[in-house]
């Protein structure tokens, strides 16, 4: 059961990662030099939150990679689809449309066969 609630957890915090990197990226300026575009990554808060969380996300990963099989395991990734169009909703006023919902439905059903098996 405990493993069950890490593979959760990692979804969770890689969402959690994506949420902030993405909050962090609305704030960068492309239409500056390569160099300006840097900078400004290594002065944002939220890219440095996204990265630290996204390297945890990481290390829980290849932690479970050893624990289950990978065919049983990487479904369970596609859970973060799921937050992401709920945070990228809830968080950014992202449209989330009729075709969204029914996909993301598909993916939490898959999901849900993947768990019983």
């Amino acid at each position: 059961m405990m493993n069950y609630f890490l593979i959760l957890f990692q979804v969770c915090i890689n969402t959690a990662a994506q949420l902030f990197l993405k909050n962090g990226a609305k704030a960068l300026d492309f239409s500056q030099s390569l160099w300006g575009i840097f900078l400004a990554m290594l002065c944002n808060v939220n890219i440095w939150i996204g990265g630290i969380i996204f390297v945890l996300s990481f290390l829980l990963w290849i932690y479970l990679l050893n624990q289950f099989e990978l065919s049983f395991l990487y479904p369970f990734g596609s859970l973060s689809f799921v937050l992401a169009a709920v945070g990228g909703w809830f968080f950014f006023g992202e449209d989330v449309n009729i075709y969204r919902i029914f996909g993301i439905f598909l993916v939490f059903i898959g999901v849900i066969f993947v768990a019983k098996s």
